[in-house]
């Protein structure tokens, strides 16, 4: 009984709040019951807690600070070990440097100059990359293997165990760390290459650098023979041909002079041709002779007799010429010249082909001295004062700014991720 009492009153409590607009009336049922449909909601949830001085305020909600917590791991620990290790235990590093560029004596394209031998100085870019190339291999390790002890240089016991080559190492590893500490790159159109050495002594780096220069000329003088041998080589093979075609033809013109006992036939049959014009003209003289002696009936003269037995011989003399220069014998003048002009013409062909052959090689020599490659050192590897590595403070600001960049960007990749789960 006093249950329904108090709920009585309490209900008429309720209705004396209700604003009066509000009361329960036939048009304004609907919204009464609305309006207290909405205020047990609120009236339902639980209150707001109250700060006290004695109670501690929550930091984020309540929620770990993975904030502060990425920060100090990824970015203020690795800064403050860089720093230890740059100003307290890093190693000084010293860099010896050396200028030095690859040439060739080219022709300059100029008649003028070709005429008077004079060269000009070109570079070749191509001949540069093959020695920083070269450099940087395998190659130049094993040749100074036996004349400077390279691993030791980057494997000394003073130097700190980060900037220092494992002796646990294989040599491919070796290499690696060699490309880092041996730099060597072309300086632009200019086709200088530019040596850096760096190691952790001044000696170390000087002497390094000397036995690399040392190495590179080598290298390029054997590109030079290597080209020049290539090039000519082909050229003297024909040379040699030539002269063994040129000099069977010379054997064959000899063995020829001396089976037909002439040194040149076509000479000895001009001789002939001019003998038997001669002995043509005598006998036409003769014949004359003969003739007005028989007109005069004067045949038993003594004159008579004496120009009939001369014209006997001149015409024995005729045959036997005319035998020697147009006969069927074998060893008849004709087949002689016929013969030789065979031999003199294998010979003559011979000979034009070893003097093509020997001006071709001439030249070849001539522009391959003018294309032979040298090595040219204007700026010699220098004692190194100081040391330009490790940058000791620098180092450390740009580690860090590196750190908090990449920290920075993951902490607003996590904050847009998060966004997109509300």
């Amino acid at each position: 009984m006093t249950d329904t009492i108090t709920k009585s009153a309490k209900t008429k409590a309720e209705t004396d709040q209700i604003p009066l607009e509000l009361q329960e009336t036939p048009k304004t049922a609907g919204w009464l019951r609305l309006y207290e449909s909405g205020r047990r909601r609120l009236l339902t949830k639980a209150p707001p807690q109250i700060e006290t001085a004695n109670e501690p305020k929550l930091q984020h909600g309540g929620k770990t600070p993975w904030g502060l917590i990425t920060f100090v791991l990824l970015v203020l620990i690795p800064f403050l070990a860089s720093l230890i290790y740059f100003i307290l235990i890093a190693s000084d590093q010293y860099t010896s440097e050396a200028r030095f560029a690859v040439r060739s004596l080219a022709d300059d394209g100029s008649s003028e100059r070709v005429d008077t031998g004079i060269m000009s100085m070109q570079s070749s870019s191509q001949d540069a990359y093959v020695v920083t190339s070269f450099i940087h291999s395998a190659e130049i390790l094993r040749r100074l293997d036996g004349k400077i002890d390279y691993r030791a240089i980057f494997q000394r016991d003073d130097a700190d165990f980060l900037a220092r080559f494992d002796k646990r190492g294989s040599h491919e590893d070796f290499l690696k760390y060699w490309m880092k500490h041996v730099v060597a790159y072309i300086d632009g159109p200019s086709g200088i290459i530019i040596l850096k050495v760096q190691t952790f002594t001044p000696e170390d780096s000087v002497n390094l650098a000397k036995a690399i220069l040392e190495e590179s000329e080598k290298l390029v003088n054997e590109l030079t023979v290597r080209a020049r041998e290539d090039m000519m080589s082909s050229f003297r093979d024909e040379v040699e041909r030539t002269d063994r075609l040129y000099q069977a033809a010379l054997g064959n013109l000899n063995r020829f002079q001396q089976g037909s006992g002439l040194l040149n036939p076509t000479e000895q049959a001009q001789q002939k041709g001019t003998l038997l014009t001669g002995l043509l003209g005598r006998k036409l003289e003769m014949e004359s002779q003969i003739f007005v002696l028989r007109q005069a009936k004067n045949t038993d003269s003594p004159r008579y007799r004496q120009l009939s037995l001369g014209l006997e011989s001149i015409n024995q003399q005729i045959d036997g010429i005319r035998s020697q220069i147009t006969g069927g014998a074998d060893a008849s003048l004709a087949n002689v010249i016929s013969n030789f002009a065979v031999v003199e013409t294998d010979r003559v062909v011979a000979e034009k082909l070893y003097e093509a052959a020997r001006r071709n090689y001439d030249q070849a020599f001539a522009a391959a001295l003018r294309k032979a490659l040298y090595l040219t050192v204007f700026v010699n590897p220098a004692l190194p004062e100081e040391a330009l590595y490790p940058r000791r403070f620098l180092s450390p600001v740009l580690i860090m700014l590196g750190l908090l960049t990449a920290w920075t960007i993951l902490a607003l990749a996590w904050a847009s991720v998060e966004d997109h789960r509300l």
